[in-house]
Order: C-alpha cells, then sequence, then structure tokens
C-alpha cells in the first residue's frame, strides 16, 4: 500500500502572528529608546549653553565685581551665536537678581526634557530656587549664586 504525504507549503496563521508580535515589540522598544537619548542630548545641549552663560557672566562681572549688569543683552556680545537659543527654538533670558546671583529663565522646556534638566541642576550648588516641572512645557527658572 501506497501512503500518499502532502507536503505543507508556507507558514501557519501561528507564525505569522509571532513574527509580527516580536516586529512590533522591537518597534516600539526603538522609538522609547530614541526618545531617551534625543532628550538626554537636548538636555546636555542647554547645559552646555548655561555654562557657557555663566562663564560669560562671570567674566563680565570680574572687572566690577558685580553681577548687577548680567542681563541678556550683556550676555549675548560675549557668547558665541545662537547661544541664548534653546535646541526647541526659545530664547533664554538672563536678569541680574543681586551683587552675588543673577536668574536664568528657559521658556518651554519640553516635559520629557524638564525632569533630567532639573536633576542636573539640582546637582550644582551654584544653582538654587529651580522651577519644578509641570504636565505640559515649563518654564525652567534658576538662580546661579556665585559662592554657595
Amino acid at each position: 500500500m501506497k501512503k500518499f504525504v502532502k507536503s505543507v507549503l508556507g507558514v501557519t496563521l501561528l507564525e505569522v502572528m509571532l513574527v509580527l508580535a516580536i516586529a512590533a515589540m522591537i518597534i516600539v522598544m526603538s522609538v522609547r529608546y530614541y526618545q531617551s537619548a534625543n532628550a538626554s542630548q537636548q538636555t546636555n545641549s542647554i547645559l552646555a549653553q548655561i555654562t557657557a552663560i555663566v562663564s560669560a557672566a562671570d567674566s563680565l562681572s570680574q572687572s566690577t565685581g558685580s553681577y548687577a549688569g548680567v542681563t541678556t543683552t550683556t550676555i549675548t556680545s560675549v557668547v558665541p551665536a545662537n547661544s541664548m537659543t534653546t535646541p526647541w527654538g526659545t530664547d533664554i533670558t538672563i536678569s541680574a537678581q543681586a551683587t552675588s546671583s543673577f536668574t536664568v529663565q528657559i521658556p518651554t522646556v519640553p516635559t520629557n526634557v524638564c525632569p533630567l534638566m532639573v536633576a542636573r541642576l539640582q546637582a550644582n550648588a551654584h544653582f538654587t530656587n529651580i522651577t519644578a516641572c509641570g504636565n505640559a512645557p515649563t518654564t525652567v527658572s534658576t538662580t546661579y549664586i556665585a559662592n554657595p
């Protein structure tokens, strides 16, 4: 007696579903990683700008011994072009607070960047009065004190 063996061609529905589930998980994980990396890059960029602003304010205050003349206009003349603009396109503003401190305001900080930026600013003893993050884009304000 002869047995006929029918060969199965193609893939089953279960195999297709498994491949689609794995592909979906990989896509979701890559999007999350990209968003995290992008937020970290923007945080690093804004902190580098704040460092440049602090250096410029320090050099402007050395002649007088006071931050009284430190404003957005005086800093803009010292820092490189575009150093007063955030990665998301808003302008950073600086205002003198006292002889030994000045305030930096960063408007419309995205919600994914704000917690990283606030945490890194809090790690530096020179920055005080840091605005907490909200649910919507927030203006982060901090005071730089020369000798905390």
